[in-house]
């Protein structure tokens, strides 16, 4: 089996790359550590295919948000929350089955140890560190609100393959409409097989040839996709238009192609995301009339925060189920904090008579440390 990554808010991890299952387990299960223990996170979308590029299963992976070890852990979790049916449940079993082939052992859920979790939520603190780094920092309320709101799209195209389906259950109706749902993904596979084999420009004549017939949400977010690495800006606004577009580059942060689509398409919003990218605090909050979204609020409320105005972002990301942007704060106002105390015992110091300048020395260094740390944050 394979993997395609469709979009990524990371860098690390490419898009419209075919690449093996067990590679993108490896990958995701390497970058879910790393995030882990530098405390960010990034979402992922993908999509597992089959040897004849058959969609399989789409979903939204979050590195770095403890929810899962690596993709196939993801999956597992996912599958095993969807209310299904009997019929469905056989080919569920068969699906993970063949998954857990693809990847050796080291990989699997159950060869990773971790503290129990009923143990480590009751007696560990958000972003307390344990063994191997993997406890999780959410409660389980926090999991359902974070995990269960999102629209996990999941697609088992691949029933007419497995032998384990009967000829009776391909005739119910979820089957039917599963097996129309392939028929309308074969066109879009070869799309995708075009543009991984280098030939962008040829895939973006096909999907050019297929714009006068109704295109599923899913070519036109491809076709948008490729538009965009090409930075072809105004055809790409035609297929998704401007607001879609604008997010998009923001999710991809290439603070150039974010400039060069303001000259063609000039909004406040975008002025807001070219700023953001480029550490301009002052001027991220003084634009008005912004778009906002849930990443704009996020990053509305980090640049308040690295201005010092931290009752102010707490107030603007108060709402927001965000583990990531609340630790930052309660970070800053603890180093924050810790600076004035030093300043005051640097003060105190320079007042006795004698004077201690080793001790005075040796306090200035250490606000200093706190001082970058502080800025870093």
């Amino acid at each position: 089996m394979f993997v395609m990554f469709m979009k990524s808010e990371t860098k690390e991890v490419p898009t419209f790359q075919k690449i093996s299952f067990q590679e993108a387990c490896e990958r995701t299960h390497e970058l879910e550590h790393q995030y882990r223990q530098q405390g960010k996170i990034a979402s992922i979308d993908f999509r597992v295919l089959n040897e004849e590029n058959q969609e399989l299963y789409a979903g939204m992976y979050q590195l770095g948000s403890h929810f899962a070890i690596n993709l196939l852990d993801h999956i597992q979790k996912q599958l095993s929350q969807m209310k299904i049916n009997p019929k469905q449940e056989a080919i569920k079993q068969s699906f993970l089955e063949k998954l857990y082939h693809e990847v050796p052992y080291r990989l699997h859920p159950e060869a990773i140890e971790f503290p129990e979790e009923e143990e480590a939520e009751s007696t560990l603190t958000p972003g307390t560190p344990s063994k191997g780094g993997y406890t999780s920092k959410l409660s389980r309320l926090h999991r359902k609100m974070i995990y269960g709101g999102s629209a996990l799209s999941v697609l088992l195209l691949s029933i007419g393959c497995w032998t384990t389906v009967s000829a009776s259950q391909q005739q119910s109706d979820e089957v039917m409409q599963l097996q129309q749902k392939l028929q309308e993904e074969e066109q879009l596979t070869k799309l995708y097989e075009t543009a991984l084999l280098g030939d962008t420009e040829k895939a973006l004549q096909q999907f050019s040839q297929e714009k006068g017939k109704k295109s599923s949400p899913t070519q036109q977010e491809v076709y948008m996709n490729l538009l965009l690495e090409e930075k072809k800006y105004k055809e790409a606004v035609k297929v998704g238009g401007e607001k879609k577009v604008e997010d998009r580059l923001l999710e991809k942060g290439d603070v150039q192609s974010l400039k060069t689509f303001q000259e063609s398409f000039p909004s406040s919003t975008g002025t807001f995301d070219v700023a953001y990218l480029e550490q301009r605090w002052e001027d991220v909050l003084s634009q008005k009339d912004v778009r906002m979204t849930e990443k704009r609020q996020r990053m509305k409320g980090y640049a308040l925060l690295r201005t010092g105005k931290v009752e102010e972002a707490k107030k603007q990301v108060n709402h927001l189920q965000d583990e990531r942007i609340h630790q930052k704060i309660k970070q800053y106002e603890q180093v924050q904090q810790e600076i004035k105390d030093l300043q005051k015992r640097i003060e105190e110091e320079q007042q006795k008579d004698p004077k201690d300048e080793s001790k005075i020395q040796s306090l200035t260094e250490e606000k200093k440390k706190k001082e970058r740390t502080l800025n870093s944050i």
